[in-house]
């Protein structure tokens, strides 16, 4: 029996995330400049990079557009699948970022909003380590993640994000748990199906870490040259959300 905890399960709502979330505009106008200043303008140009819970595959095809080659990592089959669609000449793997074994190929791993559904600093440990030995020398890993220290005077306790367009609707009710920083997810969703609407509800759960944590696991996993910014400096509304650049130092 596995001793994980649990992640969101996606495969009933991939059809809302591939249509609902992240669109390629998105990705292009908010991600990608970040990326160009902390990741792509010190890599090789048609580097190896790895995208961890890359969902629908939208970000890798943006950056495979761009000339890199591009590999996707995600749990749900069926986000992998859309990802497939998305980004028909990249590779994708099926797998859990925490359980991931992987050769030392690859000059960079990126995951965006990903590391906030990792609900405990053991689990985020091993996800680095997993990264760690993926990674090329001298390889840099960048992530986005929520920090604790910048969260609570900024965030209400309750608030929701409602997502629609004409075939499927995705809506997600946030509680914040302050003795556990830990978020409850309501979601609900609907999807026209057949000229029927049928209806999905689910619950996930997201965690903020504090920003000694963080730092702790990248040590922990072999990471000695750790950086991090405000997420907020690059454009971002997110005042708690921070994004780390880390190098594999050359033994």
């Amino acid at each position: 029996m596995s001793l994980l905890s649990p992640i969101p399960d996606y495969e009933a709502f991939a059809r809302m995330q591939n249509e609902l979330k992240s669109t390629h505009e998105e990705i292009v106008a908010g991600v990608i400049p970040i990326l160009e200043n902390l990741m792509l303008q010190h890599i090789p140009k048609e580097a190896d990079i790895l995208d961890l819970g890359c969902g629908s595959g939208k970000l890798v095809q943006q950056l495979h557009l761009k000339g890199y080659q591009m590999t996707g990592l995600d749990a749900s089959k069926e986000l992998l699948r859309y990802a497939r669609i998305n980004a028909p000449k990249s590779k994708f793997i099926l797998n859990d970022i925490r359980q991931f074994e992987l050769l030392p190929t690859f000059d960079a791993v990126l995951s965006h909003l990903v590391l906030l559904f990792i609900l405990t600093p053991e689990e985020l440990t091993s996800v680095f380590r997993n990264v760690y030995a993926a990674l090329r020398d001298n390889g840099l890993l960048v992530f986005t993640i929520p920090i604790t220290d910048w969260f609570h005077e900024i965030s209400p306790p309750i608030f929701d994000h409602v997502n629609v367009n004409d075939e499927c609707a995705l809506i997600e009710i946030f509680h914040y748990k302050p003795e556990e920083r830990i978020w409850e997810i309501k979601v609900t969703g609907f999807e026209l199906m057949e000229n029927m609407w049928k209806r999905s509800d689910t619950t996930w759960f997201r965690k903020d870490f504090f920003l000694s944590d963080v730092q702790l696991g990248l040590e922990k996993a072999g990471f000695k040259e750790i950086s991090y910014y405000k997420l907020k400096d690059f454009g971002s509304d997110d005042n708690s959300m921070a994004c780390f650049v880390c190098r594999k130092k050359a033994i």
